[in-house]
């Protein structure tokens, strides 16, 4: 089941992104003061333990009185020396146990593959998308439907041909003015000419506020592939290669407190029946999907690492086969960020499908799900009910989150 995305926020809701953008930046100040007012371990000098133990080696000979005294010296600079580095040790662990709690805005979005043939091309679009993305601000987002592939939706060699997510860059470049947005990565998890499904989950992030951790290569030797920062999601036993989907993930690091977070960007099986048996069966194969990529980045994750979980999960609460994914991440301690303090257009759908105007049913395809945190300021399905230019067929969604 393919969603659709709004695009154009009302103006009150304009004015409340606006409002909570200026709170996001007051605390990443207050971060900022918090670390630098901690009061550093007074200036000791220069180690003295080596140049008091080479004084002791040169008085050996000549005189041992002199000797038992300047090694007592010796053992009492290298004793400051070690309450010196002890102090600056426990003072680094002091800020980072004491440093402000990072906000940041996350969010997800599906932004419709540039094969589809359904009204309006990817590139008519691509700036519109970018548009939507940058009047949000988002410090890391989830992106589904991004492909490696041609951006004028052609099958064929991207050998001199802009890719869609390359194209994505340049057009968020060319709203914002600068290249703060990347691409984690930008070409084929898999070799070209593979059986495979969709590779459009991508993760897009603000370079100013966040450095990427992980090593992610964009090739293999010379070949524009690479597997980095990606896993293949399972299927079941009877499905065919060709719907194999990639799902992604990367750790980042905030520039200002140090902390690190992982980031997940899935799109789960999209299929579905009006055979509830068979219906059963995609539910669980998403449960079973969403699970896979949980304890792939469980594995790579340290003690106290949060996780952004986010994407398009092609599932929903009201299903009447069940709501796999999201009942597992629940159970594994992930919080739900719609239960934010704060909620905005919650009764309209995350999935558009290009229809001009919305009715209030309050579906939602696309999640955004945290661990490590229960502190949601604030919620926002981004869209107009009324809207004839919809940048894709889902809405982007976006979460204040606190760590």
């Amino acid at each position: 089941m393919r969603a659709q995305r709004v695009v154009a926020a009302t103006a009150a809701v304009g004015l409340v992104s606006v409002c909570c953008a200026a709170s996001i930046s007051a605390g990443s100040a207050s971060t900022a003061t918090s670390v630098s007012s901690v009061k550093a371990a007074p200036d000791l000098g220069p180690d003295p333990g080596a140049a008091e133990t080479t004084v002791t080696g040169k008085q050996h000979d000549s005189n041992n009185s002199n000797s038992a005294v300047v090694s007592r010296r010796a053992k009492s600079a290298k004793a400051a020396s070690a309450e010196s580095a002890s102090l600056r040790k426990r003072e680094v662990f002091t800020v980072s146990e004491q440093s402000s709690s990072l906000t940041l805005r996350v969010g997800t979005f599906n932004v419709r593959t540039a094969r589809a043939n359904d009204g309006r091309s990817w590139l008519s679009r691509a700036s519109d998308v970018a548009r939507e993305i940058a009047s949000r601000n988002p410090g890391v987002l989830a992106v589904q439907e991004l492909g490696p592939g041609r951006a004028d939706g052609s099958k064929g060699t991207t050998t001199g041909h802009l890719r869609q997510t390359i194209s994505l860059e340049r057009s968020l470049k060319s709203v914002v003015g600068d290249s703060r947005y990347q691409l984690v990565r930008t070409t084929p998890y898999v070799k070209p000419g593979t059986n495979h499904g969709t590779q459009g989950t991508r993760i897009l992030y603000d370079t100013r506020k966040f450095k990427l951790l992980s090593h992610c290569p964009e090739k293999t030797g010379s070949k524009n592939y690479n597997s980095s920062c990606s896993m293949n999601m399972p299927l079941r036993g009877s499905d065919s290669e060709s719907l194999r989907r990639s799902a992604a993930y990367a750790k980042f690091a905030d520039r200002k407190t140090g902390k690190r977070f992982w980031v997940v960007s899935v799109h789960l099986d999209d299929r579905h029946s009006s055979s509830l048996s068979t219906e059963k069966s995609y539910n669980a194969l998403r449960g079973r999907q969403a699970r896979a990529v949980y304890l792939k980045v469980n594995s790579l994750r340290k003690t106290g690492e949060k996780v952004i979980y986010a994407g398009d999960f092609n599932s929903w609460h009201t299903n009447r086969a069940g709501d796999a994914p999201h009942e597992y991440l629940v159970s594994q301690g992930f919080h739900d960020t719609f239960a934010a303090d704060s909620r905005i257009n919650t009764k309209y759908p995350t999935v558009n499908h290009y229809k001009t105007t919305l009715s209030a049913k309050p579906i939602r395809l696309d999640y955004v799900m945290i661990k490590g945190s229960k502190r949601v300021l604030r919620y926002e399905n981004v869209m107009n009910r009324v809207d004839s230019s919809r940048p894709s067929d889902h809405n982007l969604v976006v979460s204040d989150v606190v760590f």
